[in-house]
């Protein structure tokens, strides 16, 4: 029993947090947590958070980092909105939104890996580039703003359903592709040995590219998730939402060092209980800014804990 305890302790340890911060805001707040206008407004917060996440667990898994997604997400709405609007199609919207992300993160894993740039300075110029071309296009308009103005996104806002299948089908196919297949089994092995990943037949380069390209995807339909949630498409879209995507993935307790302890339940588990811990703490009325506060020592608070726990690098180079 002990070994078993021992063997599971990392995931015990994630799904006990989950369930602490659930019972105590839920217990808090009078059970107002579990009203049906909170539990959807978690839903819908939670739904493109997971779908970032779990695409950012394959970057992280072989070592690589990412503080873009914010960035990315504001240009692939920018596309999105622009498709939707001269094609009358939500589809060709999604699919813009997909490849406009897909394009970025191909463009950070092809310079990282042909440059030798480390990850983080990469996506720190996509992130500004991405950034600034957003603000550009908004500012030449009326309202700073392009909305979406010929097609219903409701599918994306208020289909809760829609949400829970979507973000089920991706867990599933990930789970599947980090698991069980040689991309994911290669990007976990050169997340603890890039040496010895290639010495054992891995290929470094494609290995890297294929997690920075499911991470694209990921980005993208979560991008129409965000866009899904405002109609529309301005220069502070998706602000902020790096610090949220790795709040979330430490706060459940993921290795953002990459290798053999990076998982997926991480990021699912971390993104819940980071959505309840935020909701909770808005419905006890506490002050905006002291909650962007609040996200910064749970972040260092965590990495310390993990750090002190495994004993291991936690962090990227």
């Amino acid at each position: 029993m002990i070994k078993i305890l021992k063997t599971y302790q990392g995931a015990l340890i994630q799904w006990l947090g989950l369930l602490l911060v659930l019972t105590v805001f839920g217990i808090l707040s009078g059970g107002n947590l579990f009203s049906s206008y909170n539990l959807n407004s978690m839903l819908e917060t939670a739904t493109p958070l997971v779908l970032i996440c779990c695409g950012m667990t394959f970057i992280f898994a072989h070592g690589g980092m990412d503080i873009s997604s914010g960035a990315v997400v504001a240009i692939a709405s920018l596309t999105a909105v622009l498709a939707i609007n001269n094609t009358h199609s939500l589809a060709a919207g999604v699919v813009a939104s997909v490849v406009t992300a897909v394009v970025c993160y191909t463009v950070n894993a092809v310079v990282t890996n042909k440059f030798g740039l480390m990850a983080v300075i990469t996506s720190l110029a996509i992130m500004f580039s991405a950034r600034g071309f957003v603000a550009y296009i908004c500012q030449k308009t009326p309202n700073d703003s392009i909305s979406v103005a010929t097609v219903s996104l409701k599918l994306f806002k208020k289909d809760h359903v829609f949400m829970v299948v979507i973000m089920a089908v991706f867990l599933i196919i990930l789970s599947v592709v980090f698991y069980l297949t040689e991309l994911g089994k290669g990007a976990r092995a050169v997340g603890d040995n890039e040496v010895a990943a290639r010495q054992n037949g891995v290929t470094v380069g494609l290995t890297k590219l294929l997690c920075y390209v499911i991470a694209g995807v990921c980005v993208g339909i979560a991008a129409v998730f965000k866009l899904g949630a405002v109609g529309k498409v301005q220069s502070s879209t998706g602000t902020g939402l790096e610090m949220d995507v790795l709040v979330a993935v430490v706060l459940g307790g993921m290795s953002i060092a990459g290798g053999r302890n990076t998982r997926l339940s991480s990021a699912m588990v971390g993104v819940f209980t980071y959505v309840i811990l935020l909701k909770g703490l808005t419905i006890l009325g506490m002050n905006p800014n002291m909650v962007a506060l609040l996200k910064a020592f749970v972040f260092l608070a965590v990495i310390f804990i993990t750090s002190s726990r495994t004993k291991t690098k936690v962090m990227p180079k």
